[in-house]
């Protein structure tokens, strides 16, 4: 039987030349609706009635012109020593992450969630990297009105520390707590797959802004998050300000570092000292 090594080799061109254009035509795509693929909202209807097993406030923050954030204002069970505002992680919506709330309430600090855009009751979605950056301060800037700067911590989880970053640098809070943070979110999605850096609008470089935070700066990561690897982020962020951050490991930890008892001891003595 005689090959035909020529009609094969045209088959091979055609496979790779299809494969070759359905990775462009990804690559395409991502590029038109990557905030689709980074943030990963659960929407909910207006008139959503929110329900926690503790009293809470609800509240819509103008960012922009027809653009609110809603957020839910939990008061600490005793008398309150400040506030945290609390930027979230990528998924969901404040109906889940307002489940979280006593673990500072407990601790004598009201917890004030916000929901970006485009998640939960909140207005619009993002387009653009300079609206994170607007939404940070003008949230910011909400808080500023009902409490003293000096009574203010700033946390953020995943995704959200980039916000959290952001707002500390622009601003003199007394304390900046960071769980799972990233590097730069251009470095994570990077480091995700075979995904080149020019493809990614977003940089939200937080190894930047860490540089002007002028107030204490507390990490928390799961030594086995395989989301945000810790030696890949935080480890590198520790290493690039040693003296600013403090970097606590949570031993067989995940993503979620807030489940475990090593970081409920770790927080409360933290929140003690504040």
């Amino acid at each position: 039987m005689k090959i035909n090594f020529k009609k094969i080799g045209r088959r091979l061109l055609r496979i790779l030349a299809l494969f070759l254009l359905l990775v462009l035509f990804a690559y395409v795509f991502l590029y038109i609706k990557q905030e689709r693929f980074f943030f990963n909202p659960k929407v909910l209807d207006k008139d959503y009635i929110y329900h926690f097993d503790q009293p809470f406030e609800e509240i819509n923050i103008p960012v922009e012109e027809d653009v609110n954030l809603n957020a839910l204002l939990f008061p600490s069970d005793s008398i309150s020593k400040g506030v945290i505002l609390y930027f979230h992680g990528n998924a969901g919506a404040l109906h889940e992450w307002g489940e979280r709330a006593y673990i500072y309430t407990e601790n004598n600090y009201d917890v004030l969630f916000v929901d970006y855009r485009g998640y939960g009751k909140s207005d619009s979605f993002y387009e653009k990297e300079a609206e994170i950056y607007n939404d940070a301060q003008k949230v910011y800037d909400y808080v500023l009105t009902r409490y003293k700067e000096e009574d203010i911590i700033i946390l953020g989880f995943s995704i959200g520390t980039g916000f959290a970053t952001y707002a500390a640098s622009k601003n003199t809070p007394k304390l900046l707590i960071l769980e799972a943070p990233y590097y730069s979110w251009n470095d994570l999605i990077s480091n995700m797959g075979p995904i080149p850096e020019w493809l990614i609008d977003y940089e939200i470089p937080s190894y930047k802004f860490l540089a002007d935070v002028s107030c204490p700066i507390q990490v928390f990561h799961g030594s086995k998050d395989f989301i945000i690897d810790p030696d890949e982020h935080s480890k590198r962020l520790k290493d690039l300000y040693p003296h600013k951050i403090n970097r606590s490991l949570i031993k067989g930890a995940g993503h979620s570092v807030h489940l475990t008892k090593q970081y409920y001891d770790e927080l409360k003595e933290l929140l003690n000292n504040y």
